[in-house]
């Protein structure tokens, strides 16, 4: 069962800026509330976020445990189940990360996925709450991200789940889970070229020379182990979001979050590669 004091709750606060100014040949300092912003402040009593007035905190230990009753509710298999809280930017953003051993698919002989389930939340506004699902590679550990509309469940900032519409989108992320894994099987067995691994890095990678020489390099360590295939390419991307090195590591889950939104974006080009093999 959900034990709420896993989260820690927040504040709302008002803002203040202040003045001199200079009366009867005296400074004299003005305190004035500012009326447009509020902070939001964290158990230790440090603001975390700048908001806007109208901004509706929704408190993890308020959300975080409706979704945990969602999962309960579901129809997945629950052996073994896993639950891994992360957070950055000073607990602004929040990530709860579900593995479901129970829901392992093999891609090739030796080399399978288990389904994960990430919720998130944040108390700055840069994410609504939202479920999305995915899968873990076991031989590296890489977030395996899926690009599918039907696998995530988003709300407005209200501190009450739609719970029978959140329970059916879970539902579905197991046969979306199961669906990818589909594809995923045929990228062992999708063959490409250098080219073709260069114009997916480059698309990653923007204007970043460096970023695009290390997906290069990564690449081969891939091309090593599994061939020059779909599947050595997805892997290095996913390596990539979930392992290359962190500015900030106080931030890793927020960068993590980010960078497999990139890769989420260039799914449809691998999906295309392994189809027209």
């Amino acid at each position: 069962m959900e034990i709420v004091n896993e989260y820690n709750r927040v504040t709302e606060q008002r803002i203040f800026t202040k003045s001199e100014i200079y009366t009867n040949h005296r400074c004299v300092e003005n305190e004035q509330v500012v009326e447009t912003h509020k902070a939001i402040v964290n158990d230790a009593g440090s603001p975390i976020a700048i908001v806007g007035k109208n901004y509706n905190l929704v408190q993890n230990a308020d959300i975080m445990p409706q979704f945990h009753e969602v999962i309960l509710a579901s129809n997945l298999d629950r052996t073994g189940m896993t639950k891994k809280i992360s957070q950055s930017h000073r607990g602004a953003k929040t990530i709860v990360t579900y593995t479901f051993p129970a829901h392992e698919i093999e891609i090739a002989p030796g080399d399978s996925v288990q389904l994960r389930i990430m919720v998130l939340n944040s108390y700055d506004g840069t994410w609504k709450f939202m479920s999305m699902v995915g899968a873990v590679r076991l031989a590296c550990m890489n977030g395996q991200v899926i690009a599918d509309a039907f696998s995530e469940y988003s709300a407005k900032h209200t501190r009450s789940l739609d719970i029978d519409m959140a329970v059916a989108k879970l539902e579905t992320a197991l046969e979306v889970y199961t669906k990818n894994a589909e594809l995923w099987k045929k990228f062992p067995k999708s063959p490409i070229t250098n080219a073709q691994a260069t114009v997916i890095f480059q698309k990653i990678a923007g204007k970043s020379d460096r970023l695009e020489v290390l997906l290069e390099e990564t690449f081969i360590k891939y091309v090593d182990e599994m061939g020059k295939n779909v599947w050595a390419l997805f892997n290095t991307l996913t390596d990539w979001s979930s392992h290359a090195k962190f500015k900030n590591e106080a931030n890793k889950v927020a960068t993590v979050y980010n960078r497999e939104a990139k890769v989420r974006k260039v799914l449809p080009f691998l999906k295309e590669m392994a189809l027209a093999a």
